[in-house]
Protein backbone atom coordinates (compact mmCIF):
# COMPACT_ATOMS: atom_id res chain seq x y z
CA UNK A 1 0.00 0.00 0.00
CA UNK A 2 2.82 2.41 0.87
CA UNK A 3 4.43 1.79 -2.54
CA UNK A 4 1.13 2.48 -4.29
CA UNK A 5 0.66 5.72 -2.37
CA UNK A 6 4.25 6.79 -3.11
CA UNK A 7 3.75 6.00 -6.80
CA UNK A 8 0.60 8.11 -6.85
CA UNK A 9 2.38 11.01 -5.15
CA UNK A 10 5.26 10.88 -7.66
CA UNK A 11 2.82 10.82 -10.55
CA UNK A 12 0.99 13.85 -9.21
CA UNK A 13 4.26 15.70 -8.63
CA UNK A 14 5.26 15.15 -12.24
CA UNK A 15 1.84 16.01 -13.60
CA UNK A 16 1.68 19.28 -11.70
CA UNK A 17 5.37 20.20 -11.63
CA UNK A 18 4.66 22.93 -14.17
CA UNK A 19 1.75 24.37 -12.19
CA UNK A 20 3.41 27.75 -11.82
CA UNK A 21 1.64 30.97 -12.80
CA UNK A 22 1.40 30.93 -16.61
CA UNK A 23 1.86 34.08 -18.66
CA UNK A 24 0.03 35.03 -21.84
CA UNK A 25 2.00 35.95 -24.93
CA UNK A 26 4.61 38.51 -23.96
CA UNK A 27 3.66 42.14 -24.73
CA UNK A 28 6.41 42.54 -27.34
CA UNK A 29 4.84 39.72 -29.38
CA UNK A 30 1.28 41.02 -29.28
CA UNK A 31 1.66 43.55 -32.11
CA UNK A 32 3.14 41.15 -34.69
CA UNK A 33 0.63 38.41 -33.84
CA UNK A 34 -2.28 40.84 -34.14
CA UNK A 35 -1.05 42.12 -37.50
CA UNK A 36 -0.54 38.61 -38.85
CA UNK A 37 -3.98 37.44 -37.75
CA UNK A 38 -5.65 40.49 -39.29
CA UNK A 39 -3.89 40.02 -42.62
CA UNK A 40 -4.29 36.24 -42.92
CA UNK A 41 -7.57 35.33 -41.23
CA UNK A 42 -9.79 36.38 -44.15
CA UNK A 43 -7.75 34.18 -46.52
CA UNK A 44 -7.40 30.95 -44.58
CA UNK A 45 -10.68 30.11 -42.96
CA UNK A 46 -12.62 30.32 -39.76
CA UNK A 47 -10.38 28.74 -37.11
CA UNK A 48 -7.39 30.41 -35.43
CA UNK A 49 -5.30 28.48 -32.91
CA UNK A 50 -2.13 29.04 -30.88
CA UNK A 51 -0.08 25.96 -30.00
CA UNK A 52 3.65 25.50 -29.47
CA UNK A 53 4.37 22.43 -31.61
CA UNK A 54 8.17 22.66 -31.29
CA UNK A 55 8.26 23.68 -27.60
CA UNK A 56 10.52 26.68 -28.16
CA UNK A 57 8.39 28.94 -25.97
CA UNK A 58 6.78 30.82 -28.88
CA UNK A 59 3.44 29.44 -30.12
CA UNK A 60 2.74 28.61 -33.72
CA UNK A 61 -0.11 30.54 -35.33
CA UNK A 62 -2.45 28.00 -36.92
CA UNK A 63 -5.32 28.79 -39.28
CA UNK A 64 -7.80 26.55 -41.01
CA UNK A 65 -11.39 25.92 -41.95
CA UNK A 66 -14.21 25.63 -39.48
CA UNK A 67 -14.66 21.92 -38.65
CA UNK A 68 -17.79 20.53 -40.20
CA UNK A 69 -18.31 18.35 -43.23
CA UNK A 70 -15.73 17.18 -45.74
CA UNK A 71 -12.20 18.51 -45.32
CA UNK A 72 -13.11 21.83 -43.74
CA UNK A 73 -11.02 21.08 -40.64
CA UNK A 74 -7.66 20.87 -42.47
CA UNK A 75 -4.65 23.03 -41.77
CA UNK A 76 -4.62 25.90 -44.21
CA UNK A 77 -1.41 27.39 -42.90
CA UNK A 78 0.97 27.39 -39.94
CA UNK A 79 3.40 30.16 -39.08
CA UNK A 80 6.23 30.24 -36.57
CA UNK A 81 7.56 33.55 -35.23
CA UNK A 82 11.34 33.43 -35.60
CA UNK A 83 13.89 36.24 -35.25
CA UNK A 84 11.30 38.96 -35.61
CA UNK A 85 9.43 37.56 -38.62
CA UNK A 86 6.77 34.95 -39.30
CA UNK A 87 8.04 31.89 -41.17
CA UNK A 88 5.54 29.73 -43.03
CA UNK A 89 5.70 26.02 -42.23
CA UNK A 90 4.94 23.10 -44.53
CA UNK A 91 1.84 20.99 -43.91
CA UNK A 92 0.56 18.12 -46.01
CA UNK A 93 -2.66 18.52 -47.92
CA UNK A 94 -4.92 16.58 -45.57
CA UNK A 95 -3.45 17.21 -42.13
CA UNK A 96 -6.18 18.20 -39.72
CA UNK A 97 -6.73 20.67 -36.93
CA UNK A 98 -7.49 19.27 -33.50
CA UNK A 99 -10.89 20.59 -32.55
CA UNK A 100 -10.56 19.32 -28.97
CA UNK A 101 -7.39 21.24 -28.15
CA UNK A 102 -3.90 19.80 -27.76
CA UNK A 103 -2.30 17.99 -24.81
CA UNK A 104 1.44 17.69 -24.16
CA UNK A 105 2.64 14.37 -22.70
CA UNK A 106 6.05 13.38 -21.34
CA UNK A 107 7.37 9.83 -21.20
CA UNK A 108 8.26 9.10 -17.57
CA UNK A 109 11.18 6.83 -18.49
CA UNK A 110 12.81 8.54 -21.46
CA UNK A 111 11.79 12.19 -21.16
CA UNK A 112 10.54 12.25 -24.77
CA UNK A 113 7.34 14.13 -25.51
CA UNK A 114 4.35 14.04 -27.82
CA UNK A 115 1.43 16.34 -28.49
CA UNK A 116 -1.99 14.74 -28.83
CA UNK A 117 -5.21 16.08 -30.27
CA UNK A 118 -8.38 14.83 -31.95
CA UNK A 119 -10.70 15.69 -34.77
CA UNK A 120 -13.79 14.45 -36.60
CA UNK A 121 -13.67 13.90 -40.36
CA UNK A 122 -17.02 13.78 -42.11
CA UNK A 123 -17.32 12.22 -45.56
CA UNK A 124 -21.04 12.40 -46.30
CA UNK A 125 -24.33 11.37 -44.75
CA UNK A 126 -23.72 8.60 -42.21
CA UNK A 127 -19.98 8.49 -42.85
CA UNK A 128 -17.46 9.98 -40.47
CA UNK A 129 -14.19 9.18 -38.69
CA UNK A 130 -13.21 9.91 -35.09
CA UNK A 131 -9.46 10.40 -34.95
CA UNK A 132 -6.93 10.74 -32.15
CA UNK A 133 -3.74 12.13 -33.67
CA UNK A 134 -0.20 13.00 -32.63
CA UNK A 135 1.20 16.36 -33.75
CA UNK A 136 4.83 17.41 -34.13
CA UNK A 137 6.94 20.00 -35.92
CA UNK A 138 10.44 19.23 -37.15
CA UNK A 139 12.40 21.98 -38.89
CA UNK A 140 9.90 23.50 -41.33
CA UNK A 141 7.28 20.75 -41.47
CA UNK A 142 4.23 20.05 -39.33
CA UNK A 143 3.41 16.35 -39.16
CA UNK A 144 0.14 14.74 -38.08
CA UNK A 145 0.07 11.00 -37.33
CA UNK A 146 -3.37 9.41 -37.08
CA UNK A 147 -2.78 7.03 -34.17
CA UNK A 148 -6.35 5.87 -33.45
CA UNK A 149 -9.19 5.93 -35.99
CA UNK A 150 -12.83 4.87 -35.75
CA UNK A 151 -14.40 4.77 -39.23
CA UNK A 152 -18.20 4.98 -39.02
CA UNK A 153 -20.28 3.95 -42.03
CA UNK A 154 -23.91 3.86 -40.96
CA UNK A 155 -24.09 1.24 -38.18
CA UNK A 156 -20.74 -0.29 -39.10
CA UNK A 157 -17.51 0.76 -37.35
CA UNK A 158 -13.99 -0.17 -38.44
CA UNK A 159 -11.07 0.38 -36.06
CA UNK A 160 -7.42 1.21 -36.81
CA UNK A 161 -4.37 1.59 -34.57
CA UNK A 162 -1.37 3.26 -36.21
CA UNK A 163 -2.77 2.40 -39.64
CA UNK A 164 -3.46 -1.26 -38.88
CA UNK A 165 -7.01 -2.59 -38.85
CA UNK A 166 -7.86 -4.17 -35.48
CA UNK A 167 -10.80 -5.54 -33.56
CA UNK A 168 -12.90 -3.30 -31.34
CA UNK A 169 -11.49 -5.04 -28.25
CA UNK A 170 -7.89 -4.52 -29.42
CA UNK A 171 -8.67 -0.91 -30.28
CA UNK A 172 -10.16 -0.18 -26.86
CA UNK A 173 -7.31 -1.84 -24.96
CA UNK A 174 -4.68 -0.01 -27.04
CA UNK A 175 -6.48 3.30 -26.70
CA UNK A 176 -6.86 2.98 -22.94
CA UNK A 177 -3.20 1.99 -22.59
CA UNK A 178 -1.82 4.74 -24.85
CA UNK A 179 -0.86 6.93 -21.90
CA UNK A 180 0.62 4.19 -19.75
CA UNK A 181 4.05 5.44 -18.73
CA UNK A 182 3.25 8.97 -19.89
CA UNK A 183 2.13 12.02 -17.89
CA UNK A 184 0.14 14.93 -19.24
CA UNK A 185 1.95 18.11 -18.31
CA UNK A 186 0.28 20.83 -20.37
CA UNK A 187 -2.85 21.66 -22.34
CA UNK A 188 -3.17 24.10 -25.23
CA UNK A 189 -6.69 25.33 -25.70
CA UNK A 190 -6.36 28.85 -27.06
CA UNK A 191 -8.51 29.06 -30.18
CA UNK A 192 -11.06 31.30 -31.84
CA UNK A 193 -13.86 30.16 -34.12
CA UNK A 194 -15.15 32.75 -36.58
CA UNK A 195 -18.65 32.65 -37.98
CA UNK A 196 -17.51 34.30 -41.15
CA UNK A 197 -16.05 37.75 -41.54
CA UNK A 198 -12.97 39.06 -39.77
CA UNK A 199 -12.04 38.79 -36.08
CA UNK A 200 -12.41 42.06 -34.22
CA UNK A 201 -9.59 43.66 -32.23
CA UNK A 202 -11.31 42.51 -29.02
CA UNK A 203 -11.58 38.93 -30.28
CA UNK A 204 -7.92 38.84 -31.28
CA UNK A 205 -6.91 40.30 -27.93
CA UNK A 206 -8.93 37.66 -26.09
CA UNK A 207 -7.26 34.92 -28.13
CA UNK A 208 -3.82 36.22 -27.11
CA UNK A 209 -4.83 36.77 -23.48
CA UNK A 210 -6.26 33.25 -23.18
CA UNK A 211 -3.06 31.63 -24.38
CA UNK A 212 -1.14 30.26 -21.38
CA UNK A 213 2.61 30.61 -21.94
CA UNK A 214 3.77 27.17 -22.96
CA UNK A 215 6.69 25.16 -21.60
CA UNK A 216 9.97 24.99 -23.47
CA UNK A 217 11.86 21.76 -24.09
CA UNK A 218 14.91 21.64 -21.81
CA UNK A 219 17.41 19.16 -23.25
CA UNK A 220 19.83 17.67 -20.73
CA UNK A 221 23.26 19.05 -21.54
CA UNK A 222 26.19 16.66 -21.97
CA UNK A 223 28.71 19.44 -22.47
CA UNK A 224 31.85 19.50 -20.36
CA UNK A 225 32.10 22.45 -17.98
CA UNK A 226 35.17 24.09 -16.46
CA UNK A 227 35.57 26.91 -13.96
CA UNK A 228 38.92 28.71 -14.15
CA UNK A 229 40.29 25.72 -16.04
CA UNK A 230 39.16 23.03 -13.58
CA UNK A 231 36.44 20.53 -14.62
CA UNK A 232 33.25 20.63 -12.56
CA UNK A 233 30.09 18.56 -12.34
CA UNK A 234 27.10 20.78 -12.94
CA UNK A 235 23.60 19.99 -14.19
CA UNK A 236 22.67 22.15 -17.16
CA UNK A 237 19.96 22.17 -19.82
CA UNK A 238 19.96 23.48 -23.35
CA UNK A 239 16.92 25.53 -24.33
CA UNK A 240 16.73 26.89 -27.86
CA UNK A 241 20.49 26.58 -28.32
CA UNK A 242 21.50 28.24 -25.03
CA UNK A 243 22.84 26.68 -21.83
CA UNK A 244 20.85 27.28 -18.65
CA UNK A 245 22.32 26.61 -15.18
CA UNK A 246 20.57 26.36 -11.85
CA UNK A 247 21.12 29.72 -10.17
CA UNK A 248 22.06 28.42 -6.72
CA UNK A 249 24.35 25.77 -8.21
CA UNK A 250 26.33 28.47 -9.97
CA UNK A 251 26.38 30.68 -6.88
CA UNK A 252 27.78 27.82 -4.81
CA UNK A 253 30.32 26.98 -7.49
CA UNK A 254 31.61 30.55 -7.81
CA UNK A 255 31.67 31.24 -4.07
CA UNK A 256 35.08 32.55 -3.03
CA UNK A 257 36.04 33.64 -6.55
CA UNK A 258 36.15 37.14 -8.01
CA UNK A 259 32.69 36.49 -9.47
CA UNK A 260 30.96 35.35 -6.27
CA UNK A 261 27.41 36.55 -5.68
CA UNK A 262 24.63 36.20 -3.12
CA UNK A 263 21.13 34.97 -3.97
CA UNK A 264 18.04 36.19 -2.16
CA UNK A 265 14.33 35.41 -2.49
CA UNK A 266 11.38 37.54 -1.37
CA UNK A 267 8.37 35.24 -1.29
CA UNK A 268 5.81 38.00 -0.70
CA UNK A 269 7.05 40.10 -3.60
CA UNK A 270 8.11 37.10 -5.69
CA UNK A 271 11.49 38.61 -6.48
CA UNK A 272 14.96 37.13 -6.91
CA UNK A 273 17.83 39.34 -5.79
CA UNK A 274 21.45 38.92 -6.85
CA UNK A 275 24.18 40.80 -4.99
CA UNK A 276 27.57 40.91 -6.66
CA UNK A 277 30.88 40.57 -4.78
CA UNK A 278 29.11 38.97 -1.82
CA UNK A 279 29.63 35.52 -0.33
CA UNK A 280 26.90 33.03 -1.10
CA UNK A 281 24.87 31.51 1.75
CA UNK A 282 23.90 27.88 0.94
CA UNK A 283 20.33 26.74 1.56
CA UNK A 284 20.92 23.02 0.90
CA UNK A 285 20.69 20.95 -2.22
CA UNK A 286 23.28 22.91 -4.19
CA UNK A 287 25.21 20.95 -6.85
CA UNK A 288 23.06 17.84 -6.41
CA UNK A 289 23.08 15.81 -9.60
CA UNK A 290 19.89 16.27 -11.57
CA UNK A 291 18.05 13.88 -13.82
CA UNK A 292 19.74 13.15 -17.13
CA UNK A 293 16.36 13.13 -18.89
CA UNK A 294 14.96 15.99 -20.88
CA UNK A 295 12.64 18.23 -18.91
CA UNK A 296 10.24 21.11 -19.51
CA UNK A 297 10.85 24.69 -18.47
CA UNK A 298 8.33 27.44 -17.86
CA UNK A 299 9.42 31.07 -18.08
CA UNK A 300 10.15 32.34 -14.58
CA UNK A 301 7.51 34.84 -13.52
CA UNK A 302 9.52 36.31 -10.62
CA UNK A 303 11.05 39.76 -10.78
CA UNK A 304 14.86 39.76 -10.92
CA UNK A 305 17.11 42.41 -9.37
CA UNK A 306 20.89 42.75 -9.54
CA UNK A 307 22.39 45.02 -6.87
CA UNK A 308 18.97 46.60 -6.38
CA UNK A 309 18.30 47.36 -10.04
CA UNK A 310 15.75 45.43 -12.14
CA UNK A 311 17.37 43.09 -14.66
CA UNK A 312 15.95 41.53 -17.79
CA UNK A 313 17.39 38.01 -17.63
CA UNK A 314 16.15 34.91 -19.42
CA UNK A 315 15.16 32.31 -16.83
CA UNK A 316 13.10 29.12 -16.69
CA UNK A 317 11.57 27.19 -13.83
CA UNK A 318 12.57 23.53 -14.21
CA UNK A 319 11.37 21.13 -11.51
CA UNK A 320 10.80 24.03 -9.09
CA UNK A 321 14.30 25.48 -9.57
CA UNK A 322 15.25 28.61 -11.48
CA UNK A 323 17.68 28.11 -14.35
CA UNK A 324 19.34 31.13 -15.93
CA UNK A 325 21.03 31.59 -19.28
CA UNK A 326 24.75 31.38 -18.52
CA UNK A 327 25.80 34.25 -20.78
CA UNK A 328 23.18 36.55 -19.25
CA UNK A 329 24.62 35.85 -15.80
CA UNK A 330 28.16 36.36 -17.04
CA UNK A 331 27.21 39.77 -18.40
CA UNK A 332 25.56 41.09 -15.22
CA UNK A 333 27.84 39.37 -12.70
CA UNK A 334 31.12 40.06 -14.44
CA UNK A 335 32.60 36.71 -15.49
CA UNK A 336 33.54 35.48 -18.95
CA UNK A 337 31.97 32.54 -20.76
CA UNK A 338 33.74 30.58 -23.46
CA UNK A 339 32.98 27.69 -25.76
CA UNK A 340 35.37 25.15 -27.29
CA UNK A 341 33.58 23.49 -30.17
CA UNK A 342 36.27 20.84 -30.65
CA UNK A 343 35.93 19.49 -27.11
CA UNK A 344 32.32 20.60 -26.49
CA UNK A 345 33.40 22.45 -23.38
CA UNK A 346 31.73 25.43 -21.72
CA UNK A 347 34.30 27.46 -19.80
CA UNK A 348 33.69 29.99 -17.02
CA UNK A 349 36.55 32.40 -16.24
CA UNK A 350 35.87 34.29 -13.04
CA UNK A 351 38.98 36.50 -13.33
CA UNK A 352 38.09 37.77 -16.79
CA UNK A 353 35.39 40.33 -17.66
CA UNK A 354 32.49 39.28 -19.82
CA UNK A 355 32.92 39.58 -23.59
CA UNK A 356 30.70 38.59 -26.49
Amino acid sequence: MKKRILSLVLTLVLAFSLAVPAMAISPDLEAPYKAKIKSEAPKWGSCIQLVDFDLNGSPELVMGGLPGSGLFSIFEDVWSYENGVFVEKTVSEYDKLSIEGYDLYRNNSTGTYRIEGSYTLRAGMGYHSLVTAYYSMNNDKVKVTDAFVEDHAGNSVTYYVNGTKVTKSKYNSSYNARNSGWSRVWSYDSSYWMNGGRPSDAEIQKLLDDYAGSPALAVYSTHKITVDGAPVGLTAYNINGNNYFKLRDLAALLNGTQAQFQVGWNDAARTITLTTDAAYTPVGGELAKGSSLNQFGVSTDAGIYVDGAPADLAAYNINDNNYFKLRDLGKVLGFNVGWDDATHTVSIMTDQPYSE
